[in-house]
């Protein structure tokens, strides 16, 4: 479901809006592709099983958009472009040794006993908010010189996604046990753990892109600002 709304709010301020509402769903093992097997399926032997299937990588339940300009008194203009979107899901697996030698796939992790399910977890909702303040000057109606600021990730906003650690195997703090995972480990000998009560305390972002926050930033960029002028005749 998409919803657009657009107009004049009053003779100062004019805004877009646009909202949507999705689900989407297919086969895959990491995070499902939708038309795109690139991760194939968790379970080889068991192609397209029932805990293959589920939210795919562009699930993302809402998206919101806005994009307005406000004309201030003495002229000048404030514009944003705005973003928002609810988080998109991933999947955490283990190696599982397939024939006792040591050849291992990956297949969805076990938690407490219960085999966690294709892209069961969810990432971080993305929000950024872009802001750009302007002045326009007009010289002998010929010339037009436009000074103005722009500022992008307003808020400062770290926006890691759905670029989490897939796999028990890779996680900082290892848990207690690939094959079921009841517990973190708090220290090398695993000799002191933390039960674990909640998928949650397993999301542990992973950089990618980039870390311009530090270990975990993979979507969008920090707070930054920039100065420039326009002139057109």
């Amino acid at each position: 479901m998409s919803l657009h709304l657009q107009g004049n709010v009053s003779s100062r301020f004019n805004l877009v809006m646009n909202y949507t509402l999705s689900s989407a769903e297919t086969w895959g093992c990491v995070l499902g592709e939708l038309f795109d097997y690139v991760n194939g399926v968790c379970n080889p032997l068991q192609a397209f099983a029932k805990g293959d299937y589920g939210p795919s990588g562009e699930n993302v339940t809402h998206r919101f958009v806005l994009a307005g300009t406000l004309h201030l008194w003495g002229g000048v203009e404030l514009t944003t472009l705005s973003q928002a979107e609810s988080a998109r899901p991933f999947t955490m697996t283990t190696p599982v040794d397939v024939n006792g030698f040591g050849d291992a796939i990956d297949d969805r992790a076990v938690v407490n006993g219960v085999q966690t399910a294709m892209d069961q977890f969810r990432g971080t909702p993305y929000v950024q908010v872009d802001l750009r303040a302007s002045r326009p000057f007009t010289v002998h109606e010929r010339f037009r010189f436009v000074p103005f600021a722009e500022f992008f990730n307003l808020f400062n906003r770290n926006n890691p996604g759905a670029n989490y650690v897939t796999n028990l195997a890779a996680l900082p703090n290892p848990v207690n046990n690939l094959a079921n995972a009841t517990a973190i480990c708090l220290n090398a000998a695993c000799s002191q753990t933390q039960p674990i009560t909640s998928l949650n305390q397993l999301r542990v972002p992973a950089g990618a892109l980039g870390d311009f926050f530090g270990p975990g930033t993979t979507v969008g960029i920090p707070f930054a600002a920039q100065l420039g002028i326009r002139f057109s005749f």
